[in-house]
């Protein structure tokens, strides 16, 4: 059987197909399964996150301290 998968075109994939990219991702229902997050910040040291962290935080303030000034 063939479903459709979203995604930019249209495109209709065997079910087996379906099942390989699930089994090669982690668990989820999503093509290829969900490793984005989890496989960008693995190697990354916890010293490095969290001032990668700081500074998105200090990003945020600076952005809604300027848009109370306007």
């Amino acid at each position: 059987m063939l479903r459709l998968v979203m995604t930019k075109t249209k495109r209709y994939l065997p079910d087996s197909v379906l099942a390989f990219f699930r089994a090669k991702g982690a668990e989820g229902g999503k093509l290829g399964g969900k490793r984005g997050g989890v496989a960008r910040w693995k190697n990354v040291p916890a010293e490095e996150r969290s001032a990668i962290a700081k500074r998105a935080v200090a990003t945020r303030e600076a952005k809604r301290k300027a848009r109370k000034k306007s």
